[in-house]
């Protein structure tokens, strides 16, 4: 599943901005204010980026209700952020980045006159990667559900001491990791830890999630693709803390079980036409290259 439906950009008269803070943010605004104005289109800004300036902004969830589409300033963290705060109505959004080219921000502020050229002419595409729901089953037998863009960790909450995990396929015993923890990774997310600890690249658009074990301390655990109609629940007696996208973090002494499993929900990234996920991989891994 590559694309859905394009919406008709001629109805895109607001445009929500959300950004993290970096020195160039006021410049950077201007610039697409002026680009988008040529298309009769007004930037609305998220409340904490709007203080950046010095003006008024809307709460995330009544921006996204306001506009037609959103774009995020900033890094890789800035898109997964604002998509799992908005999964419950996956509004459209572009992702700029200011800084290092990320894996899901491919436009740069010095590309986007072009690329809005291209928008409003109907020639962009839009990706809808899978997120992950992550179930905490509390001790209190209270639940509390969560969504990862990329990955959702289990992992020593002090670092050096081993974990010991248990883990249920469809709530049979399927397996006991002994090490530094556990990856549950979406397809999007497994160019992230998921790949620093050995697990599969998966294509971004596939319909699976990986699960990988961190430093094991038998040989013998290996990383393992499952499909859609899987859940994976999660149980520690260790000392781990659960970790969702590097930003939400959960004490496992509080939580029973967490189970997790590719979520009916997801995000719509509006992308350049011709965008190759595949040569993105070769240039950030310098495939290819001789050293």
């Amino acid at each position: 599943m590559k694309n859905e439906q394009k919406f008709n950009t001629t109805n895109a008269k607001k445009v929500g901005l959300i950004a993290k803070d970096y020195p160039l943010f006021k410049q950077d605004l201007a610039k697409l204010e002026k680009i988008l104005k040529k298309y009769n289109a007004e930037i609305l800004l998220e409340k904490n980026c709007a203080k950046q300036v010095e003006k008024s902004g809307f709460e995330l969830i009544k921006l996204a209700k306001e506009c037609e589409f959103l774009i995020t300033l900033g890094g890789d963290g800035t898109i997964i952020s604002t998509c799992r705060k908005l999964a419950h109505i996956s509004p459209l959004i572009l992702g700029i980045h200011a800084g290092r080219l990320g894996f899901l921000t491919d436009i740069t502020i010095n590309e986007s006159e072009k690329f809005f050229k291209d928008f409003f002419d109907d020639k962009f595409e839009v990706e809808t990667p899978f997120m992950l729901d992550v179930t905490l089953h509390k001790n209190d037998g209270k639940t509390e559900k969560k969504i990862a863009f990329n990955d959702a960790v289990i992992v020593s909450k002090n670092g050096g001491s081993m974990t010991h995990i248990e883990a249920l396929l469809n709530e049979k015993y399927f397996n006991s990791y002994f090490g530094d923890g556990v990856i549950v990774a979406t397809p999007a997310g497994t160019t992230a830890y998921n790949m620093s600890a050995n697990g599969p690249i998966i294509y971004p658009l596939s319909e699976v999630f990986a699960l990988t074990p961190i430093c094991s301390h038998s040989l013998t655990q290996r990383p393992v693709v499952l499909t859609k109609n899987h859940t994976v629940k999660f149980r520690t007696n260790s000392d781990a803390i659960l970790v969702i996208d590097g930003q939400d973090r959960f004490d496992m002494s509080k939580i029973s079980a967490v189970s997790m499993s590719l979520s009916d929900k997801k995000a719509r990234l509006i992308r350049h036409i011709g965008r190759d996920y595949f040569q993105i991989l070769k240039e950030k891994l310098h495939w290819g290259y001789n050293d």
